[in-house]
């Protein structure tokens, strides 16, 4: 039986299997004539679970539990909203260019019933050499003789090569044998091939794939399975892990010192207050998406240990103290980033973790997500984003000629980067509103106590 929980992540594998499944029919048939009903019909079933998404967030309970995992959500949400953002310039271009490729020339061949052949430069009437950056290819002109029913025809045609061609080479010619007005093209038969329907070329492939990896790898790499927990072990056995018995003395919104650059505006941020009895006052800061008005009742008064280590580098950030977990004697835990109140004052040598520290088991922790309305309101603008984007591509399928084409591609585009930005400005008006209620200095906010 399906939760509501799983809903949501139901709808987002079948609208991201969707949006695989265009990339592939692209790949498969680029040059196939519209309307391209297979890159529809996937277009259509990846807007219906982009749409149930949306209307699932916007009926969600006021007093939903929340979900709460051994990963770290905020790491899960910000990495699939970043790859989601950046990697859809791939089905937006090939979208496009499965809509403008496709030669109508070659499928009235098609239609009159091609052929394709191998046949021999008689002459190279002109040849020149392109070059661009680090590649280059010849655009030649050539006298071919081509095969046709009623005899063979010699004729000039237009060729690229990576090769310079020469007299006697021989090329592969598509053609209609019964049909000699129709003319003719010339190149390698992979190219021809894709003309009348063949998969894309190696080249094309590959670029795709490389276009996703380097995405995924910018955004999900570590992120998509994020597991702090786990994270304390591995620093544990490198020596660098380092904790302290803390309680929960406050949760509000206050500005982090990062970035540190005076040009730059420092950002608002989530923070909890924590009080050590060996150091004193620590303060954790978070990411924009949680949500501190909810944190506040459940963690003022707990518990627990921060773990932290330092940052591998030196950083300009003047009372920054590393990567952070609070693990609340309950066993749930939060992420962000440890800051002390004053850098001038050293942390106790004691916060070295020794090596027989024992820890949480790996996956034993879960963490604290509490259902925000700040959050769904975010995921549900980027939903509503992507959505608009699907429903441009889906038009693109139909067949609405090339200038409508490019303009519709670089509007879902750009619908779904300006969605991204209307997100983040949601979270940051949101937390703009709690400090408006609160003392700025203190970072406190009013419930949290």
């Amino acid at each position: 039986m399906m939760t509501r929980s799983s809903l949501p992540a139901r709808c987002s594998a079948l609208l991201g299997l969707s949006i695989l499944a265009t990339i592939v029919a692209v790949l498969a048939q680029p040059s196939t004539r519209p309307p391209r009903w297979d890159l529809f019909a996937c277009l259509v079933v990846a807007a219906v679970a982009a749409g149930s998404a949306v209307l699932f967030l916007r009926r969600r309970p006021a007093h939903d539990p929340g979900m709460e995992g051994r990963h770290w959500w905020v790491e899960q949400r910000n990495g699939w909203v970043g790859f989601a953002t950046w990697s859809w310039v791939v089905p937006a271009f090939l979208v496009a260019y499965a809509a403008v490729s496709p030669t109508p020339a070659a499928w009235e061949i098609v239609d009159a019933g091609s052929a394709m052949r191998t046949t021999e430069i008689e002459k190279v009437l002109s040849t020149k050499y392109v070059s661009s950056q680090r590649t280059g290819h010849y655009t030649s002109t050539v006298l071919v003789s081509v095969p046709f029913d009623q005899g063979a025809k010699t004729s000039e045609a237009e060729m690229t090569s990576g090769d310079k061609p020469r007299a006697g080479q021989e090329i592969w010619v598509l053609f209609a044998p019964s049909s000699p007005d129709l003319g003719f093209f010339v190149g390698d038969r992979q190219s021809l091939e894709e003309k009348i329907g063949g998969r894309a070329d190696l080249w094309t492939v590959c670029l795709t794939l490389a276009c996703l990896a380097f995405c995924w790898f910018m955004n999900l790499f570590g992120r998509w399975r994020s597991d702090p927990v786990a994270g304390l072990h591995r620093s544990r056995q490198h020596g660098t892990l380092h904790a302290l018995p803390v309680s929960v003395t406050g949760v509000g919104v206050a500005l982090d010192e990062r970035p540190a650059s005076a040009s730059v505006t420092k950002h608002l941020k989530p923070r909890i207050c924590l009080t050590s009895a060996e150091f004193g006052d620590l303060y954790l800061y978070l990411d924009d998406i949680v949500d501190p008005s909810l944190l506040a009742q459940p963690l003022m008064g707990a518990r627990g240990h921060v773990y932290w280590r330092r940052p591998t580098r030196e950083l300009p950030y003047a009372n920054s103290v590393g990567y952070a977990v609070l693990l609340l004697d309950g066993q749930r835990y939060v992420a962000g980033w440890l800051e002390s109140e004053d850098a001038s004052v050293d942390l106790p040598a004691s916060a070295l973790v020794p090596a027989d520290w024992a820890l949480p088991a790996v996956g034993e922790a879960r963490a604290f997500h509490p259902a925000s309305p700040v959050e769904t309101r975010a995921n549900s603008t980027v939903l509503k984003a992507l959505l608009l984007s699907i429903v441009a591509l889906a038009v693109i399928t139909l067949g609405v000629g090339d200038v409508a084409t490019v303009a519709l591609a670089i509007t879902s585009v750009l619908a779904v980067l300006i969605g991204r930005r209307r997100a983040g400005r949601q979270v940051k008006q949101h937390l703009e509103a709690l400090v408006s209620g609160g003392d700025m200095s203190t970072g406190s906010i009013r419930g949290a106590g």
